[in-house]
């Protein structure tokens, strides 16, 4: 019975390893850098949502294109096989992930992405972390499409850390939360 449960268990677990690589491909993300494995993931997209306005005075209107962040998980599994402690693997992502924002600042700065892009935008279980890099944390709607991908991304968390591994925290459920900051903002706390 034990060995049928792990087998279900790996199985599972690889299963939501290829649903990570469809969706990837699905939403056309792109890694942020060509000549290494970093932690974020871009896509460019326009906001569908109700105007979101900031404390800088900007708004993101509906149809505005915007930048999502998406974690790469390529770089989470790289540092996964390296380390062994769960702390240890938080505190990289942390700074690797403020390394990529910074990169990330300086291309939006020498006008690598288009000038329309009016914020940075993504929806994270990590928005505590967010919140401390100075993005502005939002509740998203309870709806069937929150709760799907709160089922996904636990489920990803499961393929990625199999031995119980798991990020700082890991064991609270997971709770999804827009995070946003306009250019500008992003651009003064963030450029090189």
């Amino acid at each position: 019975m034990v060995y049928l449960r792990t087998l279900f268990a790996v199985m599972v677990s690889k299963l939501w390893l290829f649903l990570d690589i469809i969706f990837s491909w699905f939403l056309n993300l792109k890694p942020l850098r060509r000549d290494m494995i970093t932690t974020i993931n871009i896509q460019f997209r326009r906001h569908r949502g109700n105007p979101v306005k900031f404390d800088d005075g900007s708004v993101v209107n509906p149809k505005d294109p915007l930048i999502e962040l998406h974690l790469n998980n390529a770089w989470s599994r790289q540092q996964n096989r390296a380390t062994n402690s769960p702390t240890t693997l938080t505190l990289q992502l942390f700074s690797a992930f403020c390394e990529d924002l910074k990169y990330l600042a300086g291309q939006l700065n020498e006008g690598k992405f288009a000038p329309e892009i009016k914020a940075i935008h993504a929806i994270t279980p990590f928005h505590l972390a967010f919140r401390r890099l100075g993005f502005t944390v939002m509740e998203l709607p309870d709806t069937l499409w929150k709760r799907l991908s709160q089922y996904y991304v636990t489920g990803l968390r499961r393929a990625y850390y199999p031995e119980g591994r798991k990020l700082s925290g890991g064991t609270k459920p997971l709770v999804l939360k827009e995070v946003w900051m306009s250019r500008e903002e992003f651009l003064k706390k963030y450029r090189p």
